[in-house]
């Protein structure tokens, strides 16, 4: 299995002759297919009469998926939620997250079954055009070449069995929820455009929603980094973690000579990092291979960290110029990560090893 890759969450829904598709999520309980209502009919079906499938890789033979009951149904909005008894595939549907407040020209990617090949879901690379966040819904357009007018016949026609199907934003190879596809646009599917209905209209069942417009601003994360800790946190940090913080300012009283503001580069540190800290807590979360590339680069650098950065000096100055080389080393190693981010995070770095003495100086006597 591929890693966090969104066809893995893509169904198939069969009700009483109607065909689509649909996307598994998980709840906090339980776990759900979100489709659009029309794949089951103008009204509500009993749950005898709909079959929901799923394969391990577009090839491979369809395993049947038992409902517990329809929880939302609106065919006026073209959205159902269905509760399903799904086991064994926990780890693969917590490996994505709910997304909203996303942005138009976002490219995005969606999986389902036409009709005109019911046999093995597609993917159909695609952008966001416009969106409507009072009425939950958003238009998306076809891309890099794709179409829906194939051998002349109508749109309609030829993207049958794609409503229902996951429409997911890629973020840092990431894959956010963001909702569902409802109908082409005419039945020519004009423009190769796109109707669909977003997760708002189930937000009640989830409790975590990725803002995926603050994330590309970095609102919450530089609020973050400015909020000043008070006195009672600093010294809660020292009391829990006495240890890193003798070893933080040992080191800072090698760097910084003048012990006022040696005291006081500590202080700002100890700031630094416990903010760092629940902004990768947080991010990491909703970025899991992101940070997780991010912890892979920290660590191919640990040995040369205490090899070739640590050092025993006669003048603090030789100690400044080794961490300032270091953190340079850093940034262009994390140049792979948001611009603002590179800085903050090779300085929460350097904290964390001095505090940990994988990277160590020492006054020569």
């Amino acid at each position: 299995m591929t890693y966090n890759d969104p066809e893995k969450y893509c169904v198939r829904v069969k009700c009483n002759d109607n065909i689509g598709s649909g996307v598994l999520i998980a709840g906090e309980t339980t776990f759900y297919v979100f489709t659009a209502a029309h794949c089951l009919g103008k009204e509500e079906p009993k749950i005898e009469n709909i079959s929901i499938e799923k394969q391990n890789d577009y090839k491979s033979e369809f395993e049947n998926i038992k409902i517990v009951k329809v929880s939302e149904f609106d065919y006026d909005k073209d959205f159902a939620l269905i509760e399903i008894d799904f086991e064994g595939e926990d780890k693969l549907l917590y490996q994505y997250n709910l997304a909203h407040q996303f942005m138009a020209d976002d490219n995005i990617k969606f999986y389902g079954y036409q009709g005109v090949n019911d046999g093995e879901y597609r993917p159909f690379p695609s952008k966001i055009i416009t969106t409507s966040d009072s009425n939950h819904c958003f238009k998306i357009t076809l891309t890099e070449g794709e179409t829906f007018q194939q051998a002349a016949e109508d749109g309609h026609f030829v993207a049958s069995g794609l409503s229902g199907s996951g429409v997911f934003i890629i973020r840092y190879n990431t894959p956010f929820l963001i909702g569902i596809l409802n109908s082409v646009v005419t039945e020519k599917a004009w423009n190769n455009d796109i109707n669909c209905c977003s997760v708002n209209h189930i937000k009640k069942y989830f409790n975590s929603y990725v803002d995926l417009s603050d994330f590309e601003t970095l609102r919450q994360w530089e609020q973050n980094i400015k909020r000043i800790r008070t006195t009672n946190e600093i010294e809660a940090f020292e009391k829990t973690e006495s240890d890193f913080f003798k070893k933080l300012y040992r080191k800072n009283k090698v760097l910084y000579t003048e012990i006022d503001y040696c005291n006081e580069v500590t202080v700002d540190q100890i700031n630094k990092y416990l903010s760092m800290k629940e902004n990768i807590d947080r991010y990491s979360n909703e970025y899991p291979i992101l940070f997780s590339d991010f912890k892979i680069s920290v660590s191919k650098l640990v040995n040369q960290v205490k090899r070739q950065y640590s050092l025993s000096v006669d003048k603090s100055n030789e100690a400044i110029i080794s961490q300032r080389d270091l953190q340079n080393e850093l940034k262009s190693m994390l140049d792979y990560m948001p611009k603002n981010t590179m800085q903050d995070l090779s300085e929460y770095q350097i904290i964390e090893w001095l505090g940990m003495c994988t990277l160590n100086f020492t006054k020569n006597d």
